[in-house]
């Protein structure tokens, strides 16, 4: 096994593509399959299926990335060590969420880099689901998801409010608090995705069904609606810009 094809496994799992791996490697694209090809020849399985679609990881493939990745890391950190760069060095992959990214993301980047600044952070955004599974991959080396993974080392970072919004002058905003059955009487504005699917478990845990008349794409656009009246919403507390003047 060489370190050569390991790099080659690796660039194509975090780049998605034969192609881009090549260009970030500076080889040709037929030198990476070469490489892959024979790291699946010594290891006696297939790592990679190529399609249209793209390329994805057999089960053999996601268990193998992750020492790929160990070895491509190693060999890194011991040339740099060798020749007398900072020990903390390299590059890291960090998978999160828009909300998590735009509220408290820069702020620890910036004290991050600050402690660490021979190490190169590569943000990468999506949807819980989608960086679960770039942890299963390998593509991110951490990343920020909503609950325990299976299989994977999690460590608590936040508990996160759910805020509900109402409307200026509405009668739920008179009382000291509001409970989900009387959001449940209220027409609910939710943005479509994860927002939405968090939503739904704030009712679902409390046993109410509430009544969603429009799903949304925008946190900002729910804003707005809300403030026109249209209807009521419970938004995750990093979702929101700002706070709003009454949130329960």
């Amino acid at each position: 096994m060489k370190l050569t094809q390991c790099a080659a496994f690796v660039a194509v799992v975090e780049t998605g593509s034969f192609t881009q791996a090549a260009l970030r490697l500076g080889i040709s694209q037929s030198a990476v399959s070469h490489a892959i090809a024979a790291l699946e020849r010594e290891l006696g399985v297939a790592l990679m299926r190529r399609s249209r679609a793209g390329t994805d990881l057999t089960s053999d493939g996601r268990r193998a990335v992750h020492h790929a990745r160990a070895v491509v890391h190693h060999a890194e950190r011991m040339i740099k060590e060798m020749r007398g760069a900072e020990p903390c060095a390299g590059t890291l992959h960090v998978g999160t969420g828009p909300s998590f990214a735009a509220r408290l993301l820069p702020r620890l980047l910036r004290g991050f880099e600050a402690r660490f600044p021979s190490l190169k952070v590569i943000v990468k955004e999506g949807t819980y689901g989608q960086i679960t599974r770039w942890l299963r991959q390998g593509v991110v080396d951490v990343g920020v998801v909503r609950n325990g993974v299976p299989e994977l080392t999690t460590v608590p970072l936040l508990r996160e409010r759910m805020c509900a919004l109402l409307p200026q002058g509405h009668p739920l905003t008179a009382g000291d608090s509001v409970t989900c059955a009387q959001l449940a009487q209220v027409p609910l504005l939710v943005p479509a995705g994860e927002m939405e699917t968090m939503a739904q478990e704030v009712f679902r845990e409390a046993g109410v069904d509430p009544d969603v008349c429009h799903r949304i794409q925008e946190v900002g656009t729910v804003l707005a609606m809300v403030e026109e009246g249209l209807g009521a919403a419970v938004l995750p507390e990093l979702a929101l810009p700002n706070r709003p003047a009454r949130t329960r």
